[in-house]
């Protein structure tokens, strides 16, 4: 198992509006929290690789996996942890403040909808690490720019996870197979045992989009992680992301981010 690793890259981001407590990532994820843990203020957690399992003491229970979000409320003992130790990297961010306090009073921010999913997964983390981690940017403008990714994440983007919690029991299976390299649309629907049709036309039902761009969204995830963190070149990581060739993947990431795999490198190691 490989060893954790815990970067924090900024505190105490201060503006009269809000406080940007701490910005980090957690990289191979132990997976040790004690039952329940509660913190001291609110924190945004977002899943960057793997999957999990998410729980608080209201007695709710979620799937999670990449692209998937989790809001923590001081007053809400929760738990969280991948399905094995090392099994997930996040970022998160504590958050404070007479702003956040308006969007709890407002129920933008609601106890009652812990957990979500990012509609388009790599371009909300291309937004978060220009913006937010922007050091060159005054403490106003990077907490507005928290609130504006908070706001994709709470409002209307994660229409895929609601369906879930509403829907079938086998939707949320089927969104962490789909979100696995090695397993497409066919492959899902015959280990969750339903026809194809049938789970193509159910699936974009509770959804909003069909499993294949659902999958294509996971993986294009998977890839601006993979070209953030390591040194792998376009053309392998096409082929452990099982994309035919690397042109393919290319004009897929591109559609999907607005980048190409290499600007989009590009512009990460140049921040």
């Amino acid at each position: 198992m490989s060893e954790r690793i815990w970067n924090i890259w900024s505190q105490q981001v201060r503006s009269r509006l809000g406080t940007l407590v701490e910005i980090g990532e957690v990289r191979n994820s132990p997976g040790r929290m004690t039952r329940f843990r509660y913190l001291r203020r609110h924190a945004l957690v977002v899943i960057t690789r793997g999957e999990g399992h998410y729980e608080d003491e209201k007695g709710r229970e979620r799937s999670v996996a990449t692209g998937d979000w989790i809001l923590v409320f001081p007053e809400l003992g929760h738990c969280y942890r991948p399905l094995r130790p090392g099994g997930w990297d996040e970022i998160y961010v504590m958050f404070e403040g007479p702003v956040f306090e308006t969007w709890r009073q407002q129920r933008a921010l609601d106890p009652d909808q812990p957990t979500g999913r990012l509609s388009e997964p790599a371009a909300w983390l291309e937004e978060f690490r220009l913006t937010v981690l922007d050091e060159k940017a005054g403490p106003l403008a990077r907490v507005c720019a928290f609130q504006k990714l908070l706001a994709t994440a709470v409002e209307g983007a994660n229409t895929e996870m609601a369906a879930a919690v509403s829907g079938p029991p086998w939707f949320a299976d089927a969104c962490r197979l789909l979100a696995r390299p090695g397993s497409g649309a066919e492959e899902a629907a015959k280990e969750l045992g339903i026809h194809y049709e049938t789970f193509r036309r159910a699936f974009r039902a509770h959804a909003g989009v069909p499993p294949h761009k659902y999958h294509r969204q996971q993986l294009v995830n998977v890839a601006a992680r993979m070209l953030d963190s390591t040194d792998m070149k376009s053309a392998e990581i096409a082929r452990t992301l099982g994309f035919c060739d690397e042109a393919y993947f290319s004009r897929v990431f591109k559609k999907m981010t607005g980048r190409s795999p290499r600007e989009y490198r590009s512009r990460q190691e140049s921040r």
